[in-house]
């Protein structure tokens, strides 16, 4: 077994751990519920390189459903073109896995305690946590290879920390994502096992497009990200709606596609989506908690609440990523080109 294959099978433990752990530290959240409240701090903006760029998708979301301005910026970009949006009064959430991405450390250098940095890491000894006001610890482990724990681990995190901003119950959204956890676990075996005929699906197409809306952004740009650094094959993640001005021109025998239905109201839009691309001769295959339909292959996920439910649609590609880079021929999970942590802009 390969270390990106054992690193996917772990995740259900280390969520379990990452949402006992948080239990105790998202505590220190409440000053920044009362904060938002009173509007003494104003907007929330996430940010991160990677996946974690990708992972805060669904909680922006969610901050804006309940009336919090929130945005979601790369940290290249938000260092680089769009430092003036954080003030005094940003509540700043950095998010990286190792605290020590060259953007981040860069972003806090040129900051220089200008905002309050609400930080989520893997490493509580980095950076990162170190110059932030508020730090949450994932408890992910060791991860070497392409994200998957600390990127699932990540949206858990993320899941408690938009229910403790906006005054729900987190014990609630713990035992939720612990539920996730369970779902997890029993579906990772089944995945691995159909991960070769996803495989075998797509074999001789020039190129993978992941589609999604909403919540499922982070999923499709995710994936899309991970096949890339696994299997060294194009891919690309692309809102659903956005596809339909132009994209769908590339639609034909040549184009493989995984469509991430999602769960709320564009849902059947999703759908239709998928029925179209697969007439035009598009390989296409439906990712979601409900909607198989007929001449369309779909795999089946359980249902799960908006914010988590990202961790489910990614984890049938990381068992699908892993196939595929064997079939390519290379170690699932290793990198040509790259390390593990970014240090070079």
């Amino acid at each position: 077994m390969t270390g990106f294959l054992t690193e996917i099978d772990e995740q259900p433990g280390v969520i379990r751990q990452t949402v006992e752990g948080l239990r105790s530290q998202i505590r220190a959240v409440d000053d920044w519920r009362e904060r938002l409240r009173s509007g003494s701090v104003r907007p929330v903006i996430f940010s991160g390189m990677g996946a974690s760029s990708f992972a805060p998708i669904p909680a922006q979301i969610d901050l804006v459903k309940h009336g919090i301005e929130a945005l979601a910026i790369e940290s290249s970009e938000l260092l680089h073109y769009q430092l003036p949006l954080v003030t005094p009064d940003t509540l700043l959430v950095l998010i990286s896995q190792s605290g020590r991405s060259v953007e981040i450390v860069r972003l806090l250098e040129t900051l220089q305690g200008r905002a309050p940095v609400l930080a989520i890491t893997n490493d509580a000894g980095s950076p990162l946590a170190a110059s932030s006001q508020t730090v949450l610890t994932m408890q992910a482990g060791s991860e070497l290879t392409v994200s998957s724990k600390t990127y699932t681990c990540t949206l858990a995190t993320l899941h408690l920390l938009v229910t403790a901003l906006t005054g729900g119950d987190t014990g609630a959204s713990a035992h939720e994502a612990l539920m996730v956890a369970d779902q997890l676990e029993a579906s990772l075996p089944g995945w691995r096992d159909d991960a070769a005929g996803l495989v075998k699906r797509i074999e001789g197409s020039q190129t993978i497009e992941y589609l999604g809306r909403g919540h499922s952004m982070a999923s499709a740009m995710t994936a899309a990200l991970i096949t890339k650094e696994s299997t060294k094959f194009p891919t690309e993640g692309m809102n659903a709606a956005q596809f339909r001005h132009g994209p769908m021109e590339v639609t034909d025998g040549r184009i493989s596609a995984f469509i991430f239905t999602g769960a709320g109201t564009t849902q059947p839009m999703m759908k239709g989506l998928a029925a179209e691309m697969s007439r035009l001769g598009g390989r296409v295959t439906t990712i979601g908690p409900t909607g198989a339909m007929e001449g369309v292959p779909h795999i089946p996920v359980a249902s799960a609440p908006d914010r988590l439910l990202p961790i489910l649609e990614i984890a049938p590609i990381h068992h699908f990523a892993a196939a595929f880079a064997a079939h390519q021929g290379y170690v699932p999970g290793t990198f040509r080109y790259i390390t593990k942590v970014t240090t070079t802009e």
